[in-house]
Parts: structure tokens; C-alpha cells; sequence
């Protein structure tokens, strides 16, 4: 399975939820600091909480299998994103290192 990977649930309703996968059974996905997928003209963004309130959820939520249509391994450039937006930490771009 995806657990412990930074997924992309696509809800019944159309919203995307980007958010780590801590578990999955048969009724639920459990998601840890789940971010509500947002386009702009800028391009993507992740708004705190997961739906309109903006309320940041920092904890996990689960996420009735019902009103999953698919979860699928978010792209690598969104999931560091979501890492650098969650806990701070900046990943290095990929580059050549010269010494």
C-alpha cells in the first residue's frame, strides 16, 4: 500500500485532499496534516484544514472510503510542498554539488 507517502484523495465532490497516509481499512483512510488542493493563477496551493473554513488540522483525519473516488502518490514537486508548508523543512532542490 501507500502508507506513510504523501498521497492525493479525490473526493467524490470533486476536492482534492493532499496529505501523508497513515493508515487504510476497510471503511477509512486515516491522513496525517490534510491540506485542501487549491488552483490559482499562480498555480497550486495548499490551503489550511480541508474544506473552506481554513481551520489547520496538524493532527490526522480519516476520510470515509465512501467518499474517496481514487487516492493516488502525489507528484514528488506538490508532496515537497506539502512537507515544507507542514513542518518546516526546506528540501534541497535537485542539483549538482561542485567542490
Amino acid at each position: 500500500m501507500m502508507e506513510n507517502k504523501i498521497v492525493t484523495l479525490v473526493l467524490t465532490n470533486g476536492a482534492e485532499v493532499i496529505g501523508r497516509l497513515i493508515s487504510a481499512d476497510e471503511n477509512n483512510y486515516t491522513v496525517e496534516r490534510p491540506r485542501l488542493v487549491q488552483v490559482n493563477e499562480q498555480g497550486v496551493a495548499l490551503v489550511d484544514g480541508v474544506c473552506m473554513t481554513g481551520v489547520k488540522i496538524d493532527s490526522t483525519l480519516e476520510f470515509n472510503k465512501n467518499c474517496v473516488t481514487f487516492i493516488i502518490e502525489t507528484m514528488p514537486e506538490i508532496a515537497t510542498g506539502w512537507l515544507t508548508q507542514t513542518t518546516g523543512i526546506q528540501v534541497p532542490q535537485k542539483g549538482v554539488i561542485l567542490s
